[in-house]
């Protein structure tokens, strides 16, 4: 659970999408809690608009838990309601746990939430001849030009617009945020893109107020990375549709100068599965094969997700799982 506040607290992307949560009965108790103790803060709406049957939202970005009261909050809680050891887990052999000060503590049940590194590191102690395969999050990235971009959005933050675009039934699919050409944050971008800049651009002969990069994701923005001992590859098993958004962006006067797609990673590893003996095995069942007592949680163990940034629903559906193997 600390590694997710930790992705809450230090991630780009929007991080109360509290949406999806609300939509289900089961979520409602925890959405409530860790909204109240997190003091979400969701971003102020721009605008909303219907076009083409698609419902778009536009938001300013959020303001969560970037406060430093929010994050000694949060230890705080964890000091009073668990035994903390401040020590790196190096092992683990069925239910002992051995940290990097050579102590060992143990626990009938185990629970992973270390993250990518930490978990699959830990995973290699129960089995070492494993390799390993999971899914990340993959936008395309469309520099464009638009005089009807709200300019009262806040210009500040690294990205000054995040759009939500739903179909009929509201349900999600894209998922837009918007960098100002000004802004400094977009040193973020320019080793990937400052070839592909025209030159009337990087002359200044247009009025940068104008000009954005697009982050946009759907739901089939996903890449497969398979690691083969310390060899990663990258691999695009789905083809994103962004067909009826080149319209759309036509329908909202948005012209799209280029479009690219980079291989940086997002950082919302998820599906993780177990590669032995040359088959594939879900983490799931490899736990209960070779070591019972410990379960995997946290975004690894999702073996789908939508668009949108998945931290906090992750955090819910963790509290959730982790109240169910404690019973």
């Amino acid at each position: 659970m600390p590694g997710i506040i930790s992705g809450l607290s230090y991630f780009w992307g929007e991080q109360c999408n509290s949406e999806e949560a609300l939509k289900k009965r089961s979520f409602q108790t925890y959405y409530k809690f860790f909204s109240n103790f997190l003091e979400l803060s969701e971003g102020e709406n721009i605008s909303k608009k219907k076009e083409m049957g698609f419902h778009i939202n536009n938001n300013n970005p959020d303001k969560t838990i970037k406060r430093e009261k929010s994050q000694k909050k949060f230890k705080l809680y964890f000091k009073k309601n668990c035994k903390m050891f401040f020590n790196e887990a190096i092992s683990i052999n069925k239910t002992k746990v051995l940290l990097n000060n050579k102590r060992s503590i143990y626990g009938k049940k185990i629970i992973l939430c270390a993250g990518l590194i930490g978990s699959t590191n830990l995973l290699k102690t129960i089995c070492s001849d494993i390799d390993f395969r999971y899914y990340d999050h993959s936008p395309q990235i469309d520099l464009i030009y638009s005089k009807n971009i709200n300019q009262n959005s806040d210009r500040n933050s690294i990205y000054s617009i995040v759009s939500k675009i739903y179909d009929k039934n509201y349900n999600i699919k894209y998922y837009l945020k918007y960098y100002p050409l000004k802004s400094l944050e977009l040193l973020f971008f320019l080793g990937k893109i400052k070839f592909f800049l025209p030159k009337f651009i990087l002359k200044y002969r247009f009025n940068l107020d104008n000009l954005y990069f697009i982050q946009k994701w759907d739901n089939n923005s996903f890449k497969e990375i398979r690691n083969d001992k310390t060899f990663f590859k990258y691999r695009f098993n789905k083809k994103q549709n962004f067909k009826k958004l080149d319209i759309l962006y036509k329908k909202l006067k948005i012209f799209k100068i280029f479009s690219f797609r980079s291989n940086d990673d997002n950082f919302h590893f998820h599906n993780l599965r177990i590669i032995k003996n040359k088959k594939i095995i879900s983490i799931e069942n490899f736990l209960k094969k070779y070591n019972p007592s410990v379960y995997c949680l946290s975004l690894l163990a999702e073996k789908n997700i939508n668009c949108l940034p998945p931290t906090f629903m992750n955090c819910l559906k963790t509290a959730i799982k982790i109240k169910k193997i404690l019973k």
